[in-house]
């Protein structure tokens, strides 16, 4: 099997146990060395007390003066086995042996050539050579007559393969033991190799590598912002858009409190409330923004928190551009399902032969129509809002109702920092309301009314319905809050959420009563339709865009 095939525990038991042998390989041969060259120092040393012993011996000195080989060999033999040396060998000035563990070689040259410094300078000391017993540590010193002169030399020695002998059974205790180790070290191995998987959540590391790099490429892909603290607090991720957008350093915030980059975040929050929360409304280093926060678990505990949000601006933007192709598409469905009505109308009279019908039903639509093109040509100048009042009156005709449009209706362009798009949304989403609140109502009149003005230093919408009204006693603000509705739907809940946020955009007022009495909303007296009534300002407000939510 091939070693990008194993998986992530049997390679590292490999590794762990591989240098594991290796190491203790290498450890136990360079013990086993330096016990070896301590023994042969310690032998040597020795050695050359034994030799400076024997040559200062006057017996001695006598027996090489006089060549008495037999006395020598008598005398040395005795010192050779009481200190269990492996031979003594005594020459005489020219290094012949006068004595030797072996009597056939006395008489003959020593062996090794190391014998220089003694007879020629009279030095003592240790040598390592091979001589005619094998490999050994030798101790060697000069023998001096009385007069000082050099007479010959004594060489004390210990076999080296006597010393490997000595120290097998260290060497083979190093190697059990290591063997002993190895396997306790392949056990060590299997266990962490068994918390590591379990920490990289079953993951190989070219697994963890690839995922690692995906999750860069995401989040730099990302347009959304993202950042990512851990239970301390700290950050630790942020994409590429959310620096952009709120001008934060990367490498200076990375591994830092949150609230040294961000200290507006509140993110750290998450941390003890472990409660998510989604498009919550935030200022983010001087930036408007909308987030959703998640905490973040990790087998049952928290190990952080994760935030992603947009630009409120973007956002914004996108519900004008969606708002705008709605009611367009709802001005083309609702005229398409009308004219298919009256063209059918028109069909059936021609089949009928009732040509005078026709005509006068065809001059009736189109003088409806001229009227009401007319008047709102006149009365509406930006065309966005005039368009979407004929749609809603088309679609009002759709629904078996009537868009009453007031005929004090007067709108001149829109000052330059309205915009209409917002004007669409603000009027399209209260016009919906009525409807669906005239539809939900029982012997209503069918009627819907819109006031639209711009006299004085405001500009007045008043959408007035003839349906449930606003229950009473209940809070009129929390109508304006996210996914809050009257209507069982789960699609229902942002009309009046967009026409708040717009209102408080521009710095404006809403006004919401029943339509009945025109009394205040915690009268106990029941309603029959609901007012609602916005004041824009025409001037630009100084603080409109800097109210926190």
């Amino acid at each position: 099997m091939r070693w990008s095939q194993l998986n992530f525990r049997r390679r590292l038991l490999i590794i762990m146990t591989m240098s594991g042998l290796l190491e203790l390989f290498v450890l136990s041969g360079a013990g086993f060395s330096y016990i070896k060259k301590w023994e042969s120092t310690d032998l040597g040393e020795k050695a050359i007390g034994i030799a400076e012993y024997i040559a200062q011996t006057p017996e001695i000195i006598q027996a090489v003066e006089l060549q008495d080989t037999k006395v020598l060999r008598e005398g040395v033999e005795r010192f050779r086995i009481a200190i269990g040396a492996a031979f003594i060998v005594v020459g005489d000035h020219q290094g012949v042996r006068l004595a030797h563990p072996i009597a056939e070689r006395i008489g003959k040259p020593m062996r090794g050539g190391d014998n220089n410094k003694a007879l020629k300078y009279g030095q003592s000391y240790i040598s390592y050579a091979k001589g005619s017993m094998g490999h050994s540590v030798r101790g060697k010193t000069a023998i001096f007559d009385a007069q000082g002169n050099i007479i010959g030399v004594v060489s004390v020695g210990y076999l080296l393969t006597g010393i490997h002998d000595k120290l097998l059974p260290f060497l083979m205790f190093l190697i059990v033991m290591a063997i002993i180790v190895v396997i306790a070290n392949g056990l060590l191995a299997s266990m962490l190799a068994k918390r590591f998987q379990r920490a990289l959540l079953g993951f190989e590391p070219e697994e963890i590598s690839r995922l690692y790099a995906e999750q860069a490429a995401i989040m730099a892909t990302i347009r959304e912002g993202i950042v990512c603290i851990d239970n301390r607090g700290y950050l630790r991720a942020i994409n590429r858009s959310a620096c952009a957008m709120l001008g934060v350093d990367k490498a200076s915030a990375i591994d830092k409190p949150i609230q040294q980059s961000l200290p507006d975040s509140r993110l750290e929050r998450l941390l003890s409330t472990q409660q998510a929360e989604h498009d919550v409304e935030l200022f983010l280093n001087g930036k408007e923004v909308v987030a959703n926060r998640e905490p973040l678990f990790q087998a049952d505990k928290q190990i952080g928190a994760v935030a992603s949000f947009r630009l409120k601006n973007e956002i914004t933007e996108l519900n004008r551009q969606l708002s705008k192709v709605t009611e367009y598409a709802e001005l083309l469905r609702a005229q398409t399902h009308e004219h298919r009505n009256k063209l059918n109308t028109i069909a059936g009279l021609i089949q009928l032969g009732a040509y005078d019908d026709v005509c006068q039903f065809i001059g009736q639509e189109s003088l409806h129509y001229q009227s009401l093109i007319g008047f709102l040509r006149d009365a509406i100048t930006e065309p966005l809002i005039a368009g979407l009042l004929l749609g809603k009156s088309e679609r009002a005709r759709e629904l078996g109702m009537t868009l009453v449009i007031d005929e004090g209706c007067h709108l001149e362009r829109l000052p330059p920092h309205i915009a209409a798009e917002d004007i669409v949304t603000i009027v399209g989403n209260l016009i919906d309301n009525a409807f669906d609140a005239t539809l939900s109502a029982k012997h209503t009149n069918g009627q819907v009314h819109i006031h639209i003005s711009d006299y004085g230093q405001d500009i007045i919408i008043e959408v007035e319905d003839r349906g449930v009204g606003i229950p009473v006693g209940e809070n009129a603000d929390l109508w304006l809050q996210r996914g809050v509705s009257s209507k069982k739907k789960s699609n229902h809940g942002v009309g009046l959420y967009l026409v708040s946020q717009l209102m408080k955009k521009y710095g404006g007022q809403l006004e919401m009563e029943n339509s009945a009495t025109n009394v205040p909303l915690a009268s106990e007296q029941v309603a029959t339709g609901a007012r609602f009534t916005l004041y824009l300002p025409k001037s630009e407000p100084s603080d409109a865009c800097n109210t926190q939510v």
